[in-house]
């Protein structure tokens, strides 16, 4: 049964950017001061009985960053300048910020396709309330990209020119993180920045420092595809494994599957078995015969037997969903519950601006939500 209260409106923005990473800070912040002005506060203002990062922790948190992804702190520093902030005050220089979205992930190799081409699959779900931008952005000097942001200039997905894939799902549900490093967020926009391949991104990722509990997969056009488990309980406890398709499918929800990732599977949870299940299951009873419309169908079905998910009241609504086509380097986008939404393609080379969508959901209650909840235990 739909829950109708306080039902807040699902508006998403796809929003193209050009030029600098300085350039396309000052964009954001242009864009955010004529039509979001009351969302600036979700960057600059320090999470609830926190304060601002000490000049110095926040400078050299920027260092690291700068090291891991060329220009991204350029990026900040515009849309700083721009909204009239420090830049040392914007949300993402905290190292106490971490987001954990539940999300799942796929990918199907030409072998397991009627057409031949090469598949990647993407649910996203949260909160209603969240950063809802699809940022196309071309940075001089650097590989264009497409993909949803996250502290503005993070992404949390996305595909480059060079027509390598990365998306990610959360592991360890509401484990602390500790150590240092970058989060998820970081990592993906430097791949998306950096790599062509998934080699340069695995070398990539092993040799920045990571402070995160993700499953990030990248995927390129010469049919290669992992995932990379990745842990940090604390300086001394991280891992990262690496984890390779079985049949040409590899899946992943909200937990680790590798055997190696056993002693950090915390809050391993019922219903990101259940969709990890559903997908697989899925994937193996169509394969060789998977096309993009099956792809597609597969991600606007509903959960128990799919991804998709109205739970948007706790936590667990379906805000977008995305098939990469690696092959022919394209990408199509479902904004909101993909059973109640078009589905939208989207190009490198759409014209600078910004324009909004809005979407159609449900905020359906949980039937049994100790179940859906419940911690697996090993």
């Amino acid at each position: 049964m739909e829950d109708k209260n306080k039902k807040e409106p699902m508006i998403f923005d796809i929003h193209v950017t050009e030029g600098t990473h300085y350039d396309i800070g000052k964009q954001r912040g242009i864009t955010f001061k004529e039509h979001y002005s009351e969302d600036i506060s979700y960057y600059t203002t320090p999470l609830e009985g926190q304060d601002y990062l000490p000049a110095a922790l926040a400078h050299k948190r920027m260092m690291m960053i700068d090291k891991i992804c060329p220009g991204f702190i350029d990026e900040i520093q515009g849309f700083a300048d721009e909204v009239n902030i420090e830049a040392e005050k914007i949300l993402c220089y905290s190292n106490s910020f971490h987001d954990s979205p539940n999300c799942c992930q796929f990918a199907v190799h030409p072998s397991n396709t009627s057409d031949g081409h090469f598949y990647v699959g993407r649910s996203y779900e949260y909160f209603v309330r969240d950063e809802r931008s699809l940022c196309i952005t071309r940075v001089k000097g650097k590989p264009k990209h497409m993909g949803f942001s996250l502290q503005n200039a993070g992404r949390m997905d996305g595909m480059n020119e060079y027509g390598l894939v990365v998306s990610m799902s959360s592991t360890a549900y509401l484990k602390p993180l500790k150590g240092y490093g970058c989060e998820f967020w970081i990592a993906i926009r430097a791949i998306l920045d950096r790599c062509k391949d998934v080699y340069e991104a695995q070398s990539l990722l092993e040799e920045i420092p990571l402070c995160t509990n993700a499953n990030i997969m990248v995927a390129d056009t010469s049919n290669n595809v992992s995932i990379f488990e990745i842990a940090s309980f604390s300086e001394q406890k991280k891992r990262i494994f690496v984890r390779k398709p079985v049949g040409g499918l590899i899946v992943s929800t909200n937990h680790y599957v590798s055997n190696e990732m056993k002693e950090f599977d915390a809050y391993h949870l019922w219903n990101s078995e259940i969709r990890y299940s559903s997908v697989w299951n899925t994937l193996l009873r169509e394969s060789p015969i998977l096309d993009h419309n099956k792809v597609r169908n597969l991600l606007s079905t509903k959960y128990p037997l799919g991804p998709c998910c109205h739970y948007y009241s706790s936590g667990m609504g379906t805000l977008r969903s995305m098939i990469f086509d690696i092959t022919d380097k394209k990408l199509k986008v479902s904004l909101g519950p993909p059973d109640m939404n078009p589905w939208y393609a989207v190009d490198f080379d759409e014209p600078i601006g910004m324009k909004e969508i809005v979407c159609e959901y449900e905020n359906v209650n949980i039937d049994n939500p100790e179940q859906f909840f419940r911690e697996m235990k090993g």
